[in-house]
């Protein structure tokens, strides 16, 4: 047994007291201020009616708050109920009341949003209000730091949490329906958390993380590592490239996990400067793969500091290409820069057909794993027989792998567009069209057509100032993939909308064309 994130926590707050935990703008806070902190968050929801159990949502952007949230919420044995920053109201809405949530921390910049959430999600009863600026607190709310120094002034006992304690309930970037929401105990995570974090990060003592990417989703799993090896989580509350640059150079940052988009936004920088990335030897990149063209330039440009990480919400992080890797693809085997990587140590990974059974090396399948750190199932218990099977969890991808074990990510197993009776999977022609030099970005995605059901289409960003013929395009794919294969149209925009997992929203991108339609392949 993995034991409980918040005993790892005490631990690495106890060897490390005196150093700096976390860098939130001009704040400093080292270890032993933030655990007093999160021992008095602890206390404080443990007097709220509810005990053990009482389920919170955190609405805030990345900072020191956040971090005290989260392992508070944990150290009275209360359920997180994760909330990303950039979802609509109605999703927040449908999330807490699904969850059951009776409190919520919130960030004042979202006090308009929690103002609207009351009305809506009746059970809600207690509210706590992170407020930089000292703005008036609202009547029937209570402000953060008072109630976290109330709960240390008063000497309310914290029971920490023990291992069956839901940690958290999680929801799905809901790409192809309605957010689903995922259960994980404190024993399921602690080691999702300590064994994939430490192996996909390469945390080294002293490690100087940046969050750019929202502590919502998947740069979470490195706040743990960083501490158990007295390192330094540093915060930016928003995707802001520029802030990135100035936190590397400010702070000699050693490490830092971006989604894709980010890596090509900061590669299509002109003003980018190298020097003030230089301290960087840590580069995860997670959430879609990376087209082998634009990772190539990914190296050139920042050296052999890439990790990839995959996985998901219901599975847990899965396999890992490490950097020596990278370096191997470069140099000898470019055909596996297409690759996922092999499964991490602890992980069983198997390419699975529609019964069920294990397909032969090369053979495309659904990818399933099992592992420990996966989650438990379903705030719906009825979902769990549609993902969850023998042990095995179907992350809804298709994939296949080679005989050393390598993974290769073929699609979303819904993003599949099935055109004339043929399989055709988006991500192989979006590799395609990003080998063009004036592509920056691109989705394919499937629209309706009388004859063959289903048409490929091309959704294309260009580079500044740069121009591309739609038939130009359509010929590339052709001479690499075939006619079927190739887009019937092209569409240039000037970008692509994106989910609050910084993921391309292909269910946004698709829905205005299958608008008043059931879609054959959802």
């Amino acid at each position: 047994m993995w034991g409980t994130i918040t005993r790892v926590f005490d631990t690495a707050c106890r060897h490390h007291a005196e150093r700096v935990a976390v860098i939130d703008g001009d704040r400093q806070v080292t270890y032993a201020d933030l655990h007093r902190d999160v021992e008095g968050l602890a206390g404080a929801l443990g007097s709220l009616n509810g005990g053990p159990g009482l389920r919170v949502g955190l609405l805030a952007p990345n900072s020191v708050e956040f971090i005290t949230g989260l392992y508070g919420i944990w150290k009275g044995r209360g359920t997180l109920v994760q909330l990303p920053t950039l979802a609509p109201e109605n999703d927040l809405a449908y999330m807490l009341t699904m969850a059951e949530a009776t409190a919520i921390i919130y960030h004042e910049s979202f006090d308009a949003t929690v103002e609207k959430l009351r009305d809506v999600c009746p059970q809600l009863r207690h509210f706590v209000r992170i407020a930089p600026s000292r703005s008036t607190t609202p009547s029937g709310v209570v402000d953060f730091h008072e109630f976290l120094a109330l709960g240390v002034a008063e000497g309310h006992a914290t029971v920490n949490s023990e291992p069956d304690d839901l940690a958290f309930i999680a929801f799905t970037s809901g790409t192809t329906g309605q957010p689903k929401a995922v259960l994980q105990t404190q024993a399921t995570y602690s080691h999702y958390a300590i064994t994939a974090g430490m192996e996909i990060g390469d945390t080294r003592p002293g490690e100087r993380f940046v969050h750019c990417a929202p502590l919502t989703h998947f740069s979470q799993q490195f706040l743990l590592p960083t501490m158990m090896r007295g390192g330094t989580n540093i915060m930016l509350p928003s995707m802001d490239l520029q802030g990135l640059v100035e936190a590397v150079r400010t702070h000699r940052a050693t490490a830092t996990a971006l989604v894709p988009t980010l890596i090509y936004m900061l590669l299509d920088r002109d003003d980018l400067d190298l020097d003030a990335m230089s301290s960087l030897r840590t580069i995860i990149y997670a959430g879609s793969p990376m087209s082998p063209d634009r990772l190539r330039q990914a190296v050139a440009t920042f050296g052999s500091v890439f990790i990839q990480a995959y996985g998901g919400s219901e599975p847990g992080f899965m396999t890992v290409l490490r950097k020596d890797e990278h370096a191997e693809a470069l140099e000898h085997r470019p055909d596996r820069l297409s690759s996922a990587g092999r499964a991490f140590y602890h992980v069983e990974l198997s390419i699975q057909d529609e019964n069920g059974e294990t397909v032969p090396p090369g053979e495309v399948g659904e990818i399933c794993a099992r592992q420990e750190g996966q989650m438990t199932g379903y705030l719906d218990g009825s979902l769990n027989a549609e993902t969850m099977r023998d042990g095995w969890v179907r992350s809804g991808d298709l994939g296949w792998m080679d005989e050393d074990g390598y993974l290769f990510i073929v699609d979303r197993v819904k993003d599949m567009i099935v055109t004339g009776g043929f399989n055709v999977f988006p991500r192989q022609i979006e590799d395609v069209l990003s080998a063009h030099p004036n592509v920056v970005q691109c989705a394919v995605i499937g629209v309706p057509h009388e004859k063959w059901g289903e048409a490929v289409k091309a959704v294309v960003i260009l580079r500044p100032d740069a121009q591309a013929d739609p038939d130009e395009l359509i010929t590339l794919v052709k001479r690499a993939k075939g006619s079927v294969w190739a887009p019937k149209s092209v569409e240039f925009v000037s970008a692509l909308p994106l989910n609050p997992a910084g993921k391309v929203d292909k269910k946004t991108l698709r829905a205005s064309y299958w608008k008043g339609r059931s879609r054959s392949i959802n």
